[in-house]
């Protein structure tokens, strides 16, 4: 059986294995996505003794610096960085880095360029888009069968075994190092990167979503949609107007926490605020919705909704990302996830370099 497993594992790791190459190698390095994105966006600012701006302050910069722009949604954060603001543009969108004390642009970024997007869309979908897409999704299911058959393969019949199955020998010949890289590198990463692999399966497959939703008893579970009332008697003419008092409220609410506060567009379009942890956790990730006519609050039984009032599944689903990149254990489980994501990367090519030796022989 064990001869059986170890075919298995060395063909689809040969049928696979430059895409499980590529696809840990560009998630390790994401897994850096937010020091990359405070670099490359310019998104530091020196903190002033003063209160940051509203939301129609920077829809003034927007229109006079980027009057294309079709400002979506502005995220206030910490006193250090810049007040970020997503535009949609033809065919594209952009995020602004602007001044959070005098709105001034900072920086205009496509998100379709760039190191930023190159890495993301190579992690997703290889850049080849819908078709990468699913091949990224069936390769990620056979990176699952790699691990698990890795793990029957590594695993000791005897004691003798075991003494070598948990350390490399440095001082041994190359050969016999490249088995180690593989054997024992391969088993420690194996236990994060597995976590990883699952959660990207989360996103590739309906099944995965449903049978969690089936464990948390939401299957079929149908929540309501919130809308503006149209009928209502506007309190501005102006929809920043309540953008800007919500904004307001908000800060004076939660100081510390981040938020992002969205711009309705449609006639039954709200206002929408999501209210973020300096952790920036997604399962921690807290939503009101408010009139864009009246500015009162709206309450329903929502996909969506404060952290409190969560349901189990949506607290699973906001939770796939920061396991994914490690983020939900902080700075060690982002560290563990990248090293992991490295090692799993050079596994393919210890792999190989260990099939050709036995192939020669």
């Amino acid at each position: 059986m064990k001869k059986l497993i170890g075919q298995v594992h060395l063909w689809v790791g040969l049928v696979v294995g430059i895409l499980f190459f590529i696809i840990a190698l560009s998630g390790a390095i994401l897994v850096w996505q937010p020091e990359f994105r405070y670099l490359l966006f310019y998104q530091g600012v020196t903190p002033q003794d003063t209160n940051f701006v509203l939301p129609s302050d920077l829809k003034k910069t927007i229109d006079r610096e980027f009057p294309q722009g079709d400002y979506r949604t502005a995220f206030f954060r910490e006193r250090d960085k810049t007040c970020e603001v997503l535009l949609y543009g033809q065919g594209t969108y952009y995020i602004a880095q602007l001044n959070p004390y005098t709105a001034e642009l900072i920086h205009l970024q496509d998100m379709n360029t760039g190191f930023i997007s190159f890495m993301v869309g190579l992690h997703r979908n290889l850049l080849l888009k819908d078709f990468g897409r699913q091949v990224v999704h069936w390769s990620t299911l056979l990176f699952l069968v790699m691990l698990i058959t890795g793990l029957v393969i590594w695993w000791p019949s005897s004691k003798k075994e075991r003494k070598g199955r948990f350390s490399i020998k440095w001082g041994a010949s190359p050969k016999k190092l490249n088995y180690d890289f593989h054997n024992v590198f391969g088993f420690y990463a194996t236990w994060i990167a597995i976590f990883a692999v699952v959660t990207g399966l989360f996103w590739g497959f309906d099944v995965v979503k449903n049978s969690l939703k089936a464990v948390t008893g939401e299957l079929g579970v149908s929540y309501e949609q919130p809308k503006s009332d149209t009928l209502a008697i506007p309190a501005y003419e102006n929809p920043f107007d309540i953008m800007d008092s919500i904004t307001l409220v908000f800060r004076e609410k939660y100081p510390e926490k981040a938020f992002r506060v969205s711009n309705p567009h449609g006639k039954q379009d709200i206002i929408r605020v999501t209210l973020n942890d300096p952790e920036m956790l997604n399962y921690k990730s807290s939503h009101y919705y408010f009139d864009r006519y009246s500015g009162k609050e709206i309450i329903g039984n929502f996909m969506h909704g404060p952290g409190d009032e969560i349901s189990a599944y949506e607290k699973l689903h906001g939770m796939v990302y920061d396991i994914h990149f490690g983020s939900i254990a902080g700075l060690p489980g982002r560290l563990l996830v990248f090293f992991s994501s490295l090692i799993a990367a050079s596994l393919p090519i210890t792999g190989f370099i260990y099939w050709l030796g036995r192939k020669k022989k």
